[in-house]
């Protein structure tokens, strides 16, 4: 419910994924759904998490039930990365055509950031997954991760904190285009 310069942040986390290349959008909501729900882009096919007080585990799982029954990968996004955007989307999907048994990591700088694209392959370890664990926990496990490499390092930029959100709004006072 952040404003991000003059919208919801998760509005426009929303319409920064629908500029790519994804067919189908999936938003996950917990706590406050129904007030999230009540403002969000109506584009998008929310998802009720009842359990999400399990921890993101929760909210993981039900990406995949959600998704898994109509693809053959499923990139997990989530709503505190205002700097999302189509190119880093399209460059994971592509990479993913080439290969559709293998996770897809964007890293900047070695360091390993989101969004995330899982192959079919890897369902059933998502599924597996419990309270707070997520993504990483697969990745760093697996033999079939290909990395792309990115430049842009506020893609590695998320808002955790009021601290964050105040930074990012003061060192980026502009809407990223």
């Amino acid at each position: 419910m952040l404003d991000w310069h003059g919208r919801y942040l998760i509005n426009h986390v929303v319409n920064k994924i629908l500029e790519s290349q994804i067919d189908e959008l999936f938003v996950i909501l917990g706590n406050h759904y129904d007030e999230i729900a009540s403002v969000i882009d109506p584009r998008p096919t929310i998802i009720i998490n009842n359990g999400w007080q399990i921890g993101k585990s929760s909210s993981i799982k039900m990406g995949v039930i959600s998704a898994g029954k109509i693809s053959d990968g499923v990139i997990f996004f989530l709503v505190d990365q205002p700097f999302i955007n189509k190119l880093i989307i399209n460059s994971l999907m592509n990479n993913f055509q080439k290969s559709r048994d293998s996770i897809i990591v964007p890293r900047v700088n070695g360091r390993l950031c989101n969004p995330v694209l899982f192959g079919k392959k890897y369902y059933e370890k998502l599924m597996g997954l419990s309270g707070e664990q997520g993504g990483k926990e697969i990745i760093y496990k697996s033999q079939d991760v290909i990395w792309v490499d990115w430049e842009d390092e506020k893609l590695l930029l998320d808002i955790d904190t009021e601290e964050d959100y105040k930074n990012i709004l003061k060192d980026y006072p502009l809407p990223s285009l």
